[in-house]
């Protein structure tokens, strides 16, 4: 007879299942970082086009966000993160395949529907797992942020003998995550006729401040990834500076999830807003600061770990003041307002530039988002116990 198992030996169990699945998705979504646009790159396509290509995947991401709400309360979070591994592995085994602009199209489009999906599906599941909400949203982070910072070393490795083999590596990843998520403790959808609905939720202490944060994060992320080492080139900085800086910045956002551990549950709600000051500032030293090394490495060290802390804490301030029925509403708007910045910060600068300096612009953008924080960065309950 098979070896019965405990609630805690089956608690246990189903938590290193899942940071395996979270690992395995983050190391081929960070492999197909890298390799995507080098493809397309190589494939004959120009930077416009690849950074067309780049909002076609967040605009997707979006567009799955608002639909999460709907989708959790009729599939259980082990099924959405298993369906999402597999859009994964099919836009990165598409471009194997073919790199005409439609296939980059499709393969944007199930990337950022898999992102969206995986992600918020694997917080919910993490959240109503036994252990505090923080500590498990903690430990997710941490597995993910192992993929995406072995990744793209990884497809780097890979690409010099040949980008598609990157790309069939992250396929693999993706696939071990599909069957992974076989193996989860499955959990019953949401009921969502016993939740109040997103925009009641907005109105909740903490969930605003959640929203915002969320959308702090997002904001830094998607600059850090576009207008950040273009700044950065126009001070003097060197190709291998403005990715040992990014690198440096990702590094920091690690150390923050590896200290929140330790965070009392009360301090939650100030980790959060005061994160995502520190963040919107940094935005704002970046666009006034002197053309000086040094200066950049600190604020990019104290802007990546305040969008760490508020990329892992924000969703937990949210889900705590939910009821059980509603985490998947929290986790979703969360998630939202991420996926909003995302595309909306890339653009919104883009516009500016065509009109004022790079510099002005971030600094509009950063002055946007700390203002914003004046209203929504109100005083928020504790994280749970």
């Amino acid at each position: 007879m098979p070896a019965v198992l405990s609630p805690t030996e089956r608690g246990t169990s189903d938590r290193w299942t899942a940071l395996a699945v979270v690992g395995l998705f983050s190391l081929g979504l960070g492999m197909g970082i890298v390799a995507v646009p080098l493809v397309a790159l190589g494939s004959g396509y120009d930077a416009p086009t690849v950074g067309l290509l780049v909002a076609v995947a967040a605009a997707s991401q979006l567009g799955a966000r608002l639909a999460l709400p709907w989708l959790l309360g009729r599939f259980s979070d082990r099924a959405l993160a298993g369906v999402a591994a597999v859009c994964l592995l099919a836009a990165f085994g598409l471009l194997a395949l073919t790199t005409v602009l439609p296939a980059f199209v499709v393969a944007q489009l199930l990337q950022g529907v898999a992102r969206a999906v995986f992600w918020t599906s694997s917080q919910t599941h993490a959240v109503r797992a036994a252990g505090r909400p923080v500590d498990r949203l903690v430990d997710l982070n941490l597995a993910g942020n192992a993929g995406t910072l072995s990744g793209p070393i990884v497809a780097g490795a890979l690409g010099t003998i040949d980008l598609r083999l990157a790309l069939l590596a992250a396929v693999l990843a993706a696939m071990a995550a599909a069957a992974g998520s076989l193996v989860l403790q499955r959990l019953p959808a949401f009921d969502r006729r016993r939740s109040s609905g997103a925009r009641a939720l907005l109105g909740r202490p903490g969930v605003g401040l959640s929203s915002w944060a969320s959308a702090v994060g997002g904001g830094w992320w998607s600059m850090l990834g576009s207008y950040v080492p273009v700044l950065l080139v126009s001070a003097g900085v060197g190709t291998l500076g403005v990715g040992g800086l990014v690198t440096v910045t990702e590094g920091a956002g690690l150390v923050a999830v590896l200290a929140l551990r330790r965070l009392p549950p009360g301090r939650v709600g100030d980790a959060v807003r005061g994160a995502s000051f520190v963040a919107c500032t940094a935005l704002i030293g970046l666009a006034v600061a002197p053309p000086v090394v040094a200066v950049y490495v600190l604020l990019l060290i104290a802007g990546g770990a305040a969008s760490g802390t508020v990329t892992t804490l924000a969703p937990a301030l949210a889900a705590a003041v939910a009821g059980p029925h509603e985490q998947g509403d929290a986790l979703a708007l969360s998630g939202t307002f991420r996926a909003g910045a995302l595309l909306g910060a890339p653009a919104g600068v883009g516009l500016l530039t065509s009109v004022v300096p790079l510099a002005a612009a971030l600094f509009v953008l950063g002055s946007i988002l700390a203002a914003a924080g004046v209203v929504f960065g109100r005083e928020a309950p504790e994280a749970g116990p």
